[in-house]
């Protein structure tokens, strides 16, 4: 990576931390006058807290994915309003698709200004290179980064584990220190994929850590091998979310009260 991409790659932090004092609480409003609501989320945010201040970094935050705007959600589940500014640095940069967010000049801005790097999944292979390399930069600096390894927003409404893409693969390939923080959101209303969640949804935020087990191999076998590792510890919190839909639903029919459903 050029010395003139790196110049451009600490504008746009820099950029982005001037934007952040503006754009933030503007994006924690809409998110409240949505009626978006984590459970547990002083849980949560303190769990982030407690992990981010053991690893100072850089950490490969992995999702599921069911919507566009799964990546700001998290956002907002991990950190309190106060941190996103005043500890701009650990705010995860994103990896959203090319083909969604940069349709007009607005959308555009409003990427480069979130932490973004564009990527266009398909791609030739000079692009792709490009990415990978701001990535790895990032990862080397310290910086964190948001990952949805399924490589897109899963059809089934489940964690595929059988079609997920290499990309995490290649980074924990890369950066030594990198340390891999697994999050599963889902709203109580989410059966299948879409573009935004129903108004007033509830979401549930898994979070846990996960150490990537290393067999000595390289190339494509360990890529594929530490991405399948994540992939399938997501598969698993899964489960443990609907475990706990059902403990609700359970407890639901147990006073009475059986309108809510998982």
């Amino acid at each position: 990576m050029g010395n003139k991409a790196k110049r451009f790659l600490h504008l746009q932090y820099v950029l982005g931390w001037m934007a952040a004092f503006l754009l933030t609480p503007l994006y924690y409003a809409v998110i409240r006058c949505a009626g978006y609501s984590i459970r547990n989320i002083r849980g949560v945010r303190r769990q982030s807290r407690r992990l981010f201040k053991d690893h100072k970094g850089p950490w490969i935050v992995c999702s599921n994915h069911l919507t566009m705007i799964d990546s700001v959600i998290l956002s907002y589940a991990l950190f309190p309003l106060h941190r996103c500014i005043l500890q701009y640095n650990l705010l995860p940069w994103n990896l959203p698709e090319r083909a969604n967010f940069q349709r007009n000049f607005r959308l555009t801005f409003l990427c480069y200004v979130n932490k973004c790097v564009p990527v266009s999944r398909g791609g030739d292979r000079e692009e792709m290179k490009q990415v990978l390399e701001k990535c790895l930069h990032l990862l080397h600096r310290g910086q964190n980064l948001m990952i949805f390894p399924e490589g897109g927003r899963t059809r089934t409404g489940r964690v595929d584990t059988e079609n997920f893409s290499y990309g995490v693969g290649r980074f924990l390939e890369g950066v030594e220190p990198c340390r891999v923080m697994c999050l599963y959101l889902r709203g109580d209303h989410q059966e299948r994929y879409g573009n935004m969640p129903k108004w007033g949804e509830s979401f549930t935020c898994l979070i846990d850590t996960l150490d990537i087990k290393k067999s000595g191999q390289n190339g494509l076998r360990a890529q594929r091998q530490y991405t399948e590792q994540i992939v399938r510890h997501l598969a698993a919190m899964e489960e443990q979310y609907f475990a706990g839909c059902r403990e609700r639903c359970r407890g639901f029919e147990a006073s009475g009260c059986l309108e809510e459903k998982p």
